[in-house]
């Protein structure tokens, strides 16, 4: 038996879906993809929901939407997936680091207000694995600063704050629907915002610099961030299983939290006051978690890894264009050394989590 860390459910209701839609021959950007984009503009209060070819040029094109170039700055979490920073790049811009908090892997607020400037001109709080830091103190600065906010929730899709939903409190927001996500369409993903000029934007940026597909004439310069149908066929099947899809991952981590935490040496993300988190992932923290990986494995359990530091990539060794590079991220690099992700699918049986919790707790037992 092997028991993977995360798959997406997927089963003969997308396969089937596809089938008719292949059959119409008409497979680039159109009724079903807005199809889509309704259920988020509706489900999700927001004037304008745009569906992108990924949540990576997602957040590009939010930012070159906000016309963020060469000398400006962005600020971003240590801790995140490559693609927050990348994003920033990619507008010839400069990302700013900053440090997470230990509890909620979010942006650390304090460390954020020492790192902004008359240069700084988005802010990206990265809601991690679902959860948030306290928006309320962070729309605060973006207002008394005039400093946009960008939501990065790829991962926390119906996560809300103070009863609103993450991924529609900033500028703009959005979610990813990568194969691993909580609910996917292979490759994808999806900007929210209330602001029609913005929503036209992002639009013209997706779709080669021009508002409507068919002409020639091309207001700015744009690329190619299309959606497709396929994408989006297996999106609108996903959706309807997506309230299915939440209630799982939260019921594997209260699982997991009920019979670990009998355990004083491992420990859980804790929430800001307001956050009622989505369980994308259910990730525990330990001393010696090379180990446990290692005993896992033997096991054919799958885990893994918490998000690499951003100062510590390879990538970006001597990369000038980011600040803080070099600067040491002691909480960044202690969540990273001691966060796993453990089997968290919504396919996970009941006997498979038993086992896993098993292994585990008899690990600690052992060392």
């Amino acid at each position: 038996m092997k028991i993977t860390q995360i798959q997406p459910w997927i089963n003969s209701d997308e396969a089937n879906y596809i089938k008719k839609i292949v059959q119409k021959k008409y497979l680039t950007e159109s009724k079903e993809t807005e199809k889509f984009e309704k259920y988020f503009q509706k489900n999700f209060k927001v004037s304008h929901a745009i569906a992108i070819s990924n949540w990576t040029c997602g957040i590009f094109a939010c930012l070159k939407a906000l016309n963020i170039g060469k000398n400006d700055e962005v600020i971003v979490p240590n801790l995140t997936f490559v693609a927050t920073l990348n994003a920033v790049l990619m507008c010839g811009a400069n990302p700013v680091l900053c440090e997470v908090s230990q509890e909620n892997l979010s942006l650390d607020l304090n460390d954020l207000k020492k790192n902004i400037n008359n240069k700084t001109k988005a802010i990206i709080p990265v809601h991690l694995y679902g959860h948030c830091c306290d928006m309320k103190q962070l729309i605060k600065i973006s207002k008394i600063k005039k400093i946009p906010i960008i939501e990065d929730a790829a991962q926390s899709i119906y996560s809300t704050y103070n009863k609103k939903l993450l991924g529609t409190l900033g500028l703009m927001g959005g979610f990813s629907f990568y194969g691993n996500k909580i609910i996917t369409t292979g490759e994808g993903g999806i900007v929210l915002t209330k602001s029609k000029k913005l929503r036209d934007k992002v639009y013209q940026i997706k779709n080669h610099g021009r508002l409507k597909k068919g002409i020639f004439k091309h207001a700015t310069i744009g690329f190619n961030f299309m959606f497709t149908e396929l994408q989006a066929a297996i999106g609108n099947i996903q959706v309807k299983k997506l309230k299915k899809i939440l209630n799982k991952k939260e019921e594997i981590y209260k699982e997991y939290k009920k019979k670990l935490s009998v355990n004083p040496e491992i420990s859980f993300m804790k929430k800001v006051d307001g956050n009622v988190p989505v369980y994308w992932f259910s990730n525990i923290f330990v001393k010696n978690k090379e180990k446990l990986k290692a005993h896992l494995i033997k096991h054919k359990i799958q885990t893994r890894d918490i998000f690499y530091p951003l100062n510590m990539q390879p990538c970006y060794k001597n990369n000038k264009n980011i600040k803080n590079l070099n600067k040491k991220f002691n909480v960044s690099e202690k969540i990273y050394n001691t966060g796993l992700s453990l089997p968290s699918s919504y396919e996970l049986k009941i006997n498979e989590q038993e086992f896993v919790i098993k292994k585990i707790l008899d690990f600690f037992k052992k060392n």
